[in-house]
């Protein structure tokens, strides 16, 4: 098998300004955790150089680069790039471990900060993005090729090749993907450039249709951050039978919403940059909402009186407010900026908060004047969002921090941080009605559905599990009367577990709902008392009863039947929709400075 080679490249966008103080992070994961000697880091700081300049050759870079050098613990650091906000650079692998002194020197002058050097550190999984969030930077170990992957490449299983920073190759590390430990083949340095480790592993056919799930890479202890796969349905298993295998989809879905005192269900897809109007009475698609091309949405929200919902549109960094007052007629009636990768969204009476996860902020939209009020700064890596409309609080999940930051929304704060025991890596949140307390849902932990029912009170977490079938890990969370739902895309299932609406415990034993292939979104129609799955491997909506918790009917939620809709895997039903979207033109909030990394598919 191929030693995947890559080429790192590190991108300076706008300048972000911080303190004369320098700040050194993960350049993988964006952590400010302690860093490991030898690893690839980022120096953040402001007026560091004047000048912006990337060294060519990754596997040896200069320890003076534009005039610019940096020393930590007294020890000269490589440098692969420099810019005035942002220095990409190798700690040098004899760097002492304990605090020590980080000094930038330049014609601007010197500038100092510390750092904790530490070999036992968390590592770093690249993404595509930079951020160390969304799409991992993650290839077939085989071909080479990036994108959506199937089990089989040819006659062989599927193996992807992950790259990481800080990782301690001495010992063998774990790798989870939807929960699911996968064989690790090989661990060790890559072989293009210095500080990179490349962890090759093998996908095993019980993930065959997970969809979009997260992964994560673990040394000892520690976790890395989690970045994303999709994991396509087996040849002729998906809702296009004719799909080809490691070839991504035209459509597929992502977010699901109800409409309340309808049969209605606004369905995303993520591919296809449409939202579709769903009838679960009549079970079929109604009609097809456009959003802007290469939107990439994820999240949805709809407000109580179901005339406004909103929806996260990932890939550009808006959101798309929709008009639902006339029914049958639904329409996007604004795009407003959000901030780089909007992958939730809650709604609290007339505000929106959306979850801006590559910037590690959340903005508030007033969704009667369609204006961004306010953007407010969290943890790192924030991946969910749920409000507490009566209290006005918002409670945001910091997925690769491990954490939950609390957001007054009359004051628009950020009020307390809520720590998680370390390696958590929460990606979902639920609130109890009733209960004061939320769930919180760690697909990463393991198979066995893990997740923590907190007290936001006090900050207390219970770990329970929600899968007892050992299948996967647990996704989305929803809550409703006195259960709480957990998907299960790994294994194709739902649980049910009974709380209590006082204190939020379990109460009872475990019900397991076999639904489709990557149940990915959850949503109550309380007009039919339906719980609805959206299964993105099969690109499905099951309908579970929610007295008997079986399941009652199913709707292809990707094949619309609608005039001009070609029923093939295509844009054929977005190009035949009417409903475009009108577009509020302030331009999206600046970026902070980020690295990437690209694979070059030359090498051997």
């Amino acid at each position: 098998m191929k030693k995947v080679p890559v080429i790192l490249s590190f991108l300076t966008l706008t300048p972000h300004f911080f303190t004369q103080s320098v700040t050194l992070i993960n350049a993988a994961s964006l952590s400010a955790v302690t860093l490991a000697p030898g690893s690839i880091a980022t120096l953040k700081g402001t007026h560091l150089t004047t000048k912006q300049h990337t060294f060519p050759d990754s596997q040896h870079p200069p320890t003076t680069l534009e005039g610019v050098s940096v020393t930590i613990g007294g020890q000269s650091a490589g440098l692969f790039s420099v810019s005035p906000s942002q220095i990409n650079l190798l700690i040098d692998p004899g760097t002492p471990t304990g605090t020590q002194p980080v000094v930038v020197t330049s014609t601007t002058g010197t500038q100092t900060g510390t750092v904790t050097i530490n070999r036992d550190s968390p590592p770093g999984l690249f993404s595509l993005s930079g951020t160390g969030t969304r799409d991992g930077a993650i290839p077939n170990a085989v071909t080479l090729k990036r994108g959506d992957f199937s089990m089989q490449t040819g006659d062989l299983p599927t193996y992807l090749a992950l790259f990481a920073t800080g990782l301690n190759t001495s010992v063998a590390p774990t790798v989870t993907v939807g929960g699911v430990p996968v064989a690790v083949v090989f661990a060790g340095p890559a072989p293009c450039c210095d500080g990179l480790e490349q962890v090759n592993v093998r996908i095993p056919d019980s993930l065959a249709g997970a969809g979009r799930v997260p992964v994560v890479l673990a040394s000892k202890r520690h976790a890395s951050n989690a970045v994303e796969v999709v994991l396509l349905p087996r040849a002729g298993e998906g809702p296009f039978t004719s799909d080809p295998e490691n070839h991504r989809r035209s459509r597929e879905l992502s977010g699901l919403a109800s409409v309340p005192g309808t049969s209605l269900v606004l369905s995303v897809d993520q591919n296809d940059d449409v939202v579709r109007a769903i009838d679960l009475s009549l079970k079929k698609v109604t009609q097809v909402i456009t959003l802007t091309q290469g939107a990439g949405p994820r999240g949805i929200a709809v407000d109580a009186a179901g005339r406004t919902a909103v929806v996260a549109e990932s890939d550009l960094g808006k959101v798309a407010i929709l008009d639902l007052s006339q029914f049958g007629r639904f329409s996007v009636a604004a795009e407003l900026p959000a901030g780089p990768g909007a992958v939730a969204v809650a709604i609290a009476d007339t505000q929106a908060v959306v979850v801006n996860g590559d910037l590690d902020r959340v903005s508030v939209i007033d969704l009667e004047r369609k204006t961004v009020k306010k953007t407010i700064g969290v943890g790192r890596g924030p991946k969910a969002v749920a409000v507490d409309s009566l209290a006005k609080l918002a409670y945001v999940v910091n997925e690769n921090e491990g954490s939950v930051s609390v957001v007054d929304l009359v004051g628009l704060m950020v009020t307390r941080t809520i720590s998680i025991a370390p390696p958590a890596r929460p990606e979902s949140i639920a609130l109890a009605p009733r209960g004061g307390v939320a769930y919180l849902t760690l697909p990463a932990a393991g198979p066995d559905g893990r997740f923590l029912v907190l007290s936001p009170s006090s900050g207390a977490t219970t770990s329970l599990s929600a899968n007892p079938a050992y299948s996967g890990g647990s996704g989305a969370v929803l809550v409703y009367d006195s259960n709480a739902y957990f998907a299960n895309q790994a294994g194709k299932s739902i649980s049910v577990v009974p709380i209590s609406p006082g204190t939020g415990a379990r109460r009872g034993p475990i019900t397991q709902v076999q639904v489709d292939r990557g149940p990915r979104a959850l949503a109550i129609d309380t007009q039919d008392k339906l719980l609805v799955v959206s299964n993105e491997g099969s690109g499905t909506l099951v309908l579970v009863d929610l007295v008997t918790n079986r399941v009652v009917g199913r709707i292809n939620a990707v094949r619309t039947l609608l005039p001009g809709d070609d029923d093939a895997d295509d844009h054929s039903d977005r190009a035949a929709a009417v409903s475009l979207p009108s577009i509020v033109s302030p331009s999206p909030r600046s970026a902070g400075p980020t690295p990437s990394l690209h694979t070059d598919p030359r090498g051997e």
